[in-house]
C-alpha cells in the first residue's frame, strides 16, 4: 500500500513538472515566438546564465536562511512513527525478499579478503571524490581556455611588429634609425603619411583601410640629468622648462589658453590619475637601462597631416631632442574593424652613450571590446559548463572546511583554497576590465581632436587576467598530482621524491654554483662580442638552452674572442662537462633512487590489495554494467572458422599446455619465486569463501525459481479445493437444511432423529477435512 502511494506521488510530481515545462514553451510560443535572430538567442542564454547564478550564490542561500530561522523560532512537532499495517506487510512478500537477496548476493561475490583493506578503502574513497570533482573542473577549465583563446591574436603582432620595424616601400622601419636626428623623419613618413592617405574617407592605414588610428600619437621622452654614464644609476629629469629647454621656468598668464605650446617642456607625471598609479607604474626594460612610465615629457600629434607636421616642425624649431635625451617612447592604438582586435603599441627609440641608437618594437594585441552577440556558441556552453562545475566545486570546497576546519593544515586543500581565490580574483579582473573598456568606449565617443587615448591600462588588466588564469591552470594541474596517486607510478615517483630530495637539492646547487661561475666567465670574457653572452641572464638562458639540446643558436666562434685556444675550452667546458656530465650525475642519481625504492617496495611483503579499477567496480556496479552492455564494449563469440566444440577443445588444450609449462618450471627447467604462505593461504581462503558465495546465490536462485514456477499452481489448488467445498456445503444444506433449536418441545421425534444425524454428519465431514 504504501509502495502504491510512493508511486503515486511520483507520478503526480511528474505530471506536475511536465505541465509546469509545456506551459512555460507554450507562453514563449505565445509571446516570444521560437525565432530569434542570433542576438537575441546569445541574450537568453546570458540571461540563463545570470539567473542560474543569482539561484546558487544568492537564491539557494537565502533559502535555507529562512527555513532555518523557521526551524528555530517554530520547531516542528515530534515524528512518531505509525505501527505498520497488514496492508503495508502485504507489499513484502517472499518474491520481492528473495531478489532483494540474491542482488546482495551477487554483490558480496566481488568482494574478498583483498577488499577488506579498509585503510586503502577510505584512501580509495577520497581519490574517488577528488577525480570526480577536480577531474571535472579540469577538463571544464582547459575546454573554456582552449574554447576563448584566438590564434588571430598572433598573427596580428607579428605582422604590425615586422610593418613598424622593417623597411618598405611608402616609408622605412624602426631599425634604420641610427642616430636620433632621424627620428622625426620616421615619425613623418611612418606614422603621419602612413595614416593619412586617404584623408576623405577617414584616417585609414596604408597597409589596410579597415585598420584605423584610436586617437593621436603620444610621444614621450625620458631626460637624465647628466648625459654622461657612469657606475650610478642615471638620474630622470623632472624639471618644469620653458620652450627651448630654457630656465627659469615661469607660468605665463595665457598658459591655460595656449597649454599645447608649453606641455612638451612640462613633466607628464601631474596628469596621471589613481588608477594610472596601480596599473602604469612599471618599468620599461631598455638594453641599457630601465625607464619609468610615469615620468617623461609629452607631446601630442594631431589627426590631419597638415597639423602633425606642425607639431613636428614646432618641436625641430625648439630643439626639443637634446643631449640628455636618453629614450623617446611612441604610443599609439590601432583598431582592426573586421577582426575587432585592438593593437597597443609602444615604439622605443634608446640612445647610446657612443652616438647611435637601439629600437624595439612592443605591440600588445587583444579584444577588449567582446559582447555576448560575439562570442561562438560553443565558448557559451563552456563557459556555462565552467561556472556550473566551479560552483560545485566551491560549495564542496566550503561544506569541508565549515565542517572540519583542521582539514585546512593539508597541503592539498590549502591548494584546492588557492584554486578558489585564483577564480575569485580572474572574475573581480573581468569586471575591473570591463569597467575600464566601458570608460575607454565612452571617452572616444566624446574624444576632441588633440586626445590621447590610453588602451594601455584595459589592456594590461586584460593581461594580468590573463596571467591569473595562467597560475590557475598550474595549480590545477598540480593539484591533479593527488588525484592520479592510485596510480603505482605516481606512487613510486613520490616515493623517490621524498628519499632523493636531500641528494637532488645539493647536486642541483652544485650544477647551479657551476653554471654560475661559468657564466660570469664567459660573460667576462666574450660579452662586448657576443650577442648571445652580452649579460648575466641572457649567458645563464643560452647554457641552459645548449644544455637540454637546443644549440643551433650557439656557435663556437662565439666563444672565442678570448682566443682560440682558450674558445675551445669554453666550448668544450660547455658542450661536455655541463651538457654531459653535469646533467647525467642529475639524470642518474633520480635513476638510482628510482631503483633503489623500487626495490624497496618489492623486498617488503606483497601485500593482497586491490586496485583502483577494481575498487571502482565493486562500489559503482551499476556503471560498469551499463558500459559493458554498450555495442562497442559488449564481447560476441568469434567462431574462426571452427565449430563450438572444437574452440572449446582449443582452449582446453592451452590451458593443459599452460599446467605443464609451470609444473616444468616448478621441477627446475628454470627458478620460480614460490609464493609466501601467507599468500597461498589468503587465496585458498578466497576460494573457499567464493564457492560458498556460489552456494548461496545457487540456493536462492532454486527458491526463487521454485516459488515462480509452484506460486500460482498452488493459488489454482487453493481455489479449487474451497470451490469444491462451497458445492458440498451447498449440497448438504439442501439435503438436510439445518435444523432450529428452538423448536417446541410438543414436536415429534422425528424431526429430532433429523437434528441429531445432521450434527453426526457434520462432526464426519469436520473430522475428513482436517
Amino acid at each position: 500500500m504504501a509502495r502504491k502511494k510512493l508511486k503515486n506521488a511520483y507520478i503526480v510530481l511528474f505530471v506536475t513538472t511536465v505541465g509546469i515545462m509545456l506551459g512555460c514553451m507554450a507562453l514563449i510560443g505565445v509571446y516570444s515566438g521560437y525565432k530569434h535572430e542570433v542576438v537575441k538567442f546569445k541574450t537568453m542564454l546570458a540571461s540563463m546564465v545570470v539567473v542560474l547564478i543569482f539561484q546558487y550564490l544568492i537564491g539557494d542561500p537565502l533559502k535555507f536562511v529562512i527555513l532555518s530561522m523557521d526551524r528555530a523560532f517554530w520547531p516542528p512537532k515530534i515524528y512518531l512513527p505509525r505501527p505498520l499495517e497488514k496492508a503495508d506487510h502485504e507489499d513484502y512478500n517472499r518474491r520481492e525478499y528473495l531478489k532483494m537477496r540474491l542482488n546482495m548476493e551477487r554483490g558480496n561475490l566481488v568482494i574478498s579478503s583483498q577488499y577488506r583493506n579498509w585503510a586503502l578503502n577510505e584512501r580509495y574513497k577520497l581519490i574517488a571524490a577528488d577525480l570526480l570533482i577536480y577531474g571535472q573542473y579540469f577538463l571544464c577549465l582547459m575546454a573554456l581556455v582552449m574554447v576563448t583563446r584566438d590564434e588571430t591574436l598572433y598573427h596580428n603582432t607579428r605582422i604590425i611588429y615586422d610593418l613598424f620595424l622593417n623597411n618598405h616601400t611608402d616609408y622605412y622601419g624602426l631599425k634604420e634609425i641610427y642616430h636620433m636626428n632621424q627620428l622625426f623623419d620616421f615619425i613623418e613618413s611612418t606614422l603621419v603619411a602612413a595614416f593619412n592617405t586617404n584623408s576623405s574617407m577617414g584616417m585609414g592605414w596604408v597597409h589596410a583601410e579597415q585598420t584605423v588610428l584610436m586617437g593621436v600619437i603620444r610621444l614621450r621622452q625620458v631626460r637624465v640629468l647628466d648625459p654622461r654614464h657612469g657606475w650610478d644609476a642615471p638620474q630622470y629629469s623632472e624639471m618644469y622648462y620653458m620652450p627651448d629647454w630654457q630656465l627659469p621656468y615661469r607660468k605665463l598668464h595665457y598658459a591655460e589658453k595656449y597649454w599645447r605650446i608649453y606641455e612638451p617642456w612640462i613633466p607628464v607625471t601631474v596628469s596621471f590619475e589613481f588608477i594610472d598609479g596601480l596599473l602604469m607604474n612599471f618599468m620599461h626594460h631598455g638594453y641599457l637601462n630601465n625607464y619609468p612610465e610615469l615620468i617623461g615629457y609629452v607631446s601630442l600629434l594631431a589627426r590631419s597631416q597638415a597639423n602633425s607636421m606642425k607639431v613636428l616642425d614646432y618641436l625641430t624649431e625648439y630643439n626639443w631632442l637634446t643631449l640628455n635625451t636618453t629614450a623617446v617612447f611612441i604610443d599609439f592604438t590601432l583598431y582592426n574593424v573586421d577582426a575587432n582586435l585592438f593593437s597597443i603599441c609602444t615604439l622605443r627609440v634608446e640612445k647610446t652613450p657612443f652616438g647611435g641608437t637601439l629600437p624595439h618594437v612592443d605591440v600588445v594585441s587583444t579584444k577588449l571590446v567582446e559582447e555576448v552577440d560575439q562570442m561562438p556558441y560553443t565558448g557559451l556552453f563552456a563557459l556555462l559548463v565552467y561556472i556550473v562545475v566551479l560552483i560545485q566545486f566551491s560549495q564542496t570546497l566550503c561544506i569541508k572546511l565549515w565542517y572540519e576546519p583542521y582539514l585546512l593544515k593539508i597541503i592539498w586543500n590549502k591548494l584546492d583554497l588557492g584554486i578558489f581565490l585564483l577564480n575569485l580574483l580572474v572574475v573581480v579582473l573581468v569586471v575591473l576590465r570591463e569597467g575600464l573598456v566601458k570608460g575607454m568606449m565612452q571617452q572616444v565617443a566624446g574624444a576632441s581632436k588633440m586626445e590621447f587615448i590610453d588602451f594601455r591600462r584595459p589592456s594590461r588588466m586584460h593581461q594580468l587576467t590573463t596571467i591569473t588564469v595562467g597560475f590557475l591552470i598550474c595549480i590545477t594541474t598540480l593539484r591533479l598530482w593527488r588525484v592520479l596517486q592510485f596510480s603505482s607510478v605516481f606512487q613510486l615517483f613520490t616515493q623517490t621524491l621524498s628519499l632523493a630530495w636531500a641528494a637532488v637539492a645539493s647536486t642541483a646547487m652544485v650544477i647551479v654554483v657551476f653554471l654560475t661561475g661559468f657564466c660570469f666567465a664567459v660573460v667576462t670574457i666574450n660579452g662586448n662580442n657576443s650577442g648571445n653572452f652580452n649579460n648575466f641572464i641572457k649567458s645563464m638562458v643560452m647554457c641552459m638552452c645548449f644544455t637540454f639540446g637546443f644549440s643551433n643558436q650557439v656557435k663556437p666562434s662565439e666563444l672565442f674572442h678570448g682566443g682560440e685556444f682558450l674558445g675551445i675550452v669554453l666550448y668544450g667546458i660547455l658542450g661536455f662537462v655541463i651538457a654531459v656530465l653535469l646533467i647525467n650525475v642529475f639524470v642518474s642519481l633520480i635513476n638510482d633512487y628510482f631503483s633503489t625504492a623500487k626495490a624497496m617496495r618489492d623486498s617488503g611483503e606483497q601485500e593482497q590489495c586491490i586496485n583502483f579499477v577494481q575498487f571502482l567496480h565493486v562500489e559503482f556496479p551499476r556503471m560498469f554494467t551499463v558500459l559493458q552492455n554498450l555495442p562497442f564494449f559488449r564481447k560476441h563469440y568469434v567462431r574462426n572458422n571452427r565449430t563450438v566444440a572444437e574452440n572449446i577443445r582449443r582452449r582446453l588444450d592451452e590451458m593443459d599446455r599452460k599446467r605443464n609449462m609451470d609444473e616444468r618450471q616448478r621441477t627446475g627447467f628454470r627458478i620460480v619465486e614460490k609464493e609466501s604462505a601467507y599468500i597461498q593461504k589468503t587465496k585458498y581462503l578466497d576460494r573457499g569463501e567464493k564457492m560458498i558465495k556460489m552456494g548461496k546465490i545457487l540456493n536462492t536462485q532454486l527458491e526463487l525459481l521454485a516459488l515462480l514456477l509452484f506460486e500460482r499452481s498452488s493459488k489454482g489448488d487453493k481455489y479449487n479445493a474451497e470451490k469444491r467445498g462451497r458445492e458440498r456445503d451447498q449440497y448438504n444444506a439442501k439435503k438436510d437444511p439445518p435444523p432450529d433449536d428452538n423448536l417446541p418441545q410438543e414436536q415429534d421425534i422425528r424431526k429430532r432423529r433429523n437434528i441429531f444425524n445432521w450434527r453426526r454428519r457434520q462432526k464426519e465431514k469436520d473430522e475428513v477435512d482436517v
